[in-house]
């Protein structure tokens, strides 16, 4: 039968929801550390639901001799970088053994709606188990862009972590504050140089920084910082992530690993290594069983320092740049 592509409306989340349930229990046989909540349709549909709410949402799906068998639902935002559209991870699903180009032409769709409104920085979170949407998407100029990773606890050894001359390593406390400050640029340092080239605006430097001066004194956060003669050389900072509707990475008693953070003078030294090290054993031992984290596959410091430590990979955000030059070059 032929495939009926139509605009996604409040009536289809329904069937949406079991379209998503059936995909994450698939996505669980290769990534365990997923939350196994998302298997039941009900958390399923509200999850799509949360996503319907959105105020500028807009989505499409597949249907063949009246039943479901893909969609797509995302959002746009203007961002600092452009105006911009969204799928995130419960924003799609494709029935089992359905051609991937069923997303292909789903995206096409949507895309479409996203650049006739201006919005030509597209991003699509995908579970790495969904390997063949993966590449149906690097078909369509799509790059991997971001890196979400989990990291399972329990079953983690924890090395010894050897002392360094002159340097401490601490969790950070009252008084720290310009300490853990003075390190808020280093992140966005790293992001703007080759072969990423992504720029933090200067008005929100000063933002960064109150930001990371202000964790020391918040009571759910873990900073751990590495000094040396009064001055801050490392940091990476835990805080507890609690479980979404719409977030179907997270389990309950998992631990964020939210910054991280070594000046480039003080690398090499093994400062980001042991600051980690303490940070996980310590995250362990307040009783969470997993760690996610994130990074830019670009920032080739953190895409090959982060998985040494054991996290996997569990989704991709994608990501594609439209020439804004289409937006009068159609010849239509």
């Amino acid at each position: 039968m032929k495939i009926e592509y139509v605009q996604f409306t409040e009536k289809m989340i329904p069937d949406a929801g079991m379209l998503l349930s059936d995909r994450h229990a698939c996505n669980r046989r290769s990534l365990p550390l997923l939350p196994a909540r998302f298997e039941d349709p009900q958390v399923a549909v509200k999850a799509i639901e949360n996503l319907w709410q959105r105020k500028f949402k807009n989505g499409y799906a597949a249907f063949r001799d009246g039943e479901m068998i893909a969609y797509l639902v995302g959002e746009t935002a203007a961002m600092d970088w452009g105006r911009s559209g969204y799928v995130y991870l419960p924003g799609y699903a494709l029935a089992k053994d359905e051609n991937p180009a069923v997303m292909q032409d789903l995206y096409a769709l949507l895309g479409d709606d996203w650049v006739k409104t201006g919005h030509f920085n597209h991003y699509l979170y995908i579970s790495v188990a969904d390997k063949k949407i993966l590449d149906a998407m690097f078909d369509l100029g799509f790059g991997k862009e971001r890196v979400e990773a989990l990291l399972d606890l329990n079953t983690l050894e924890y090395p010894d972590v050897e002392g360094m001359v002159g340097v401490t390593i601490r969790m950070a406390g009252k008084g720290d504050n310009a300490l853990v400050g003075s390190l808020s640029n280093v992140i966005h340092s790293a992001l703007a140089q080759s072969p990423y080239w992504h720029p933090t605006l200067p008005e929100d430097w000063i933002e960064l920084y109150e930001g990371w001066s202000e964790l020391p004194d918040e009571e759910d956060w873990d900073v751990w910082l590495a000094v040396e003669k009064d001055d801050a050389l490392g940091t990476v900072g835990f805080t507890p992530q609690p479980e979404a509707e719409t977030d179907m990475l997270i389990s309950p008693r998992t631990s964020y690993l939210s910054v991280g953070a070594t000046r480039q003078e003080a690398r090499g030294r093994g400062i980001s290594t042991a600051l980690t090290w303490h940070g996980l054993k310590q995250s362990r031992d307040d009783g969470n069983e997993f760690c996610y984290t994130n990074f830019i596959s670009p920032n080739l410091l953190a895409s090959r320092f982060w998985p040494r430590f054991g996290f996997k990979d569990a989704a991709y955000r994608v990501a594609k740049k439209v020439s804004p030059m289409i937006a009068w070059a159609r010849n239509e």
